[in-house]
């Protein structure tokens, strides 16, 4: 576990790094791992002369891991320190930039997934009502982590998404309840569009999912058309989105509904995979 003195510096460097790279060297569930204390995630710094210069994070609960080093001081094989002690599993590359696709060739490293980025503007809103759209309560949290497990059983790390997971989320300065909607039937849940809108106004589609016996009903298109309105009624200029490149269908879904690819976060992995899933 990081002291609240170093997960801050972590913070200060990643803040760096993003301002030469243009990407944030971290994503949000790593950002939030810097305060917390899961027991899947482990830290490695490098100092000199008392100045954080490195960070690297493994997470074996998703099988990644996340590092970055200061402009200053690269190639000078720190990055490959840090590789060494998250060895065996994937690491991300955001953004994918020269730098990385380099770093990992250097490594022996090769692409294992990759995750779209998507974005497309948001039209003006139309003051469309959605029947059986509703915002969250409370009392859908269960419900939702069991319908998020069940429609993302396949994915790496959405699958595990836990109450802690939630709670962090719901205690977050950007979580609003009205931009969470969800859609049931006499059985429970049948689906969610969770939005989120940045400090810069930029709205996200932050997950969408559909329960299995709900699937290919089209629930999944009416309630993205939902959070559409929401986040365009909040004042959103544009929106933007994450999903894996192997999930077609859901890439079709989106370019359907006008995003485009801008472009790609990769997960650069060893010759021999790691089994820690």
């Amino acid at each position: 576990m990081l002291s609240p003195e170093d997960a801050q510096r972590v913070r200060a460097l990643a803040g760096t790094v993003a301002d030469h790279d243009g990407e944030h060297p971290l994503n949000e569930d790593a950002t939030l791992a810097l305060a917390g204390a899961p027991a899947s995630v482990t830290h490695h710094l490098r100092e000199l002369d008392g100045d954080l210069i490195g960070y690297a994070q493994r997470n074996d609960s998703h099988g990644t891991a996340q590092l970055f080093v200061h402009p200053a001081h690269r190639r000078r094989g720190i990055g490959g320190e840090l590789l060494a002690e998250v060895r065996g599993v994937g690491v991300w590359a955001f953004g994918n930039l020269p730098a990385a696709q380099g770093f990992a060739a250097a490594n022996g490293l090769l692409e294992r997934r990759r995750l779209l980025v998507m974005q497309r503007p948001l039209d003006p809103p139309t003051g469309q009502r959605f029947d059986g759209v509703r915002p969250f309560t409370m009392q859908d949290a269960d419900a939702l982590l069991a319908l998020n497990a069940a429609a993302f059983d396949w994915h790496p790390e959405q699958r595990r998404f836990s109450r802690a997971d939630l709670d962090a989320r719901l205690a977050e300065d950007w979580f609003d309840p009205d931009g969470l909607l969800v859609t049931s039937d006499a059985d429970g849940l049948t689906g969610f569009h969770w939005t989120k809108r940045h400090p810069d106004g930029r709205g996200e589609v932050y997950i969408l999912a559909t329960a299995p016996r709900a699937q290919g009903t089209g629930l999944g298109k009416r309630l993205l058309a939902a959070g559409l309105e929401h986040l365009a009624a909040a004042g959103s200029p544009s929106v933007h989105l994450y999903v894996e490149a192997a999930n077609a269908r859901a890439v079709q879904l989106y370019e359907r509904t006008g995003f485009t690819v801008v472009h790609s976060d990769v997960l650069y992995g060893p010759d021999q995979p790691s089994q820690e899933q």
